[in-house]
């Protein structure tokens, strides 16, 4: 693929229109055998392709594999479009009321008792850059 086929421009907004579509997306860390580990995520909010919000419980091995290294990659597909973008930021583990409130909804009640459980975690991914290619081959990247 030819990284320029699409403009920067066009490419960071048919990611995040690809984002904005994803009910799931996968975020790789790095992991603490050595290896990357992959994991399904549920977006809860992002912002445009600056930020995306989940929620993740304090017991959960990602938390200290975040802690470790915060460097990781969240992958998005849609299969309808035959397109992928992947983004490349940090993550930070947040405890704070303001990004609880930030992110709650309604589908978090299913597993967390409320805004206040113990174990609920926030992670802020702040992305520092992309990348976008869709069924033709054609692609483009892009930096926050």
């Amino acid at each position: 693929m030819k990284i320029e086929d699409i403009n920067n421009k066009d490419a960071k907004a048919k990611a995040e229109k690809l984002l904005a579509e994803s009910k799931v997306v996968f975020m790789g860390t790095n992991g603490s055998h050595g290896h990357p580990n992959v994991r399904a995520m549920v977006p809860q909010k992002h912002d445009e392709t600056r930020t995306i919000w989940f929620a993740t419980n304090l017991e959960s091995s990602k938390i200290i594999e975040l802690i470790k290294n915060n460097k990781a990659v969240v992958y998005a597909y849609s299969q309808k479009n035959m397109s992928e973008c992947r983004f490349w930021g940090a993550v930070s583990t947040l405890d704070d009321a303001a990004s609880r409130k930030h992110i709650w909804n309604d589908e978090l009640k299913k597993h967390y008792s409320g805004i206040e459980d113990p174990n609920l975690r926030v992670l802020r991914f702040d992305i520092s850059n992309g990348i976008y290619s869709n069924k033709d081959g054609k692609g483009g990247s892009f930096t926050n």
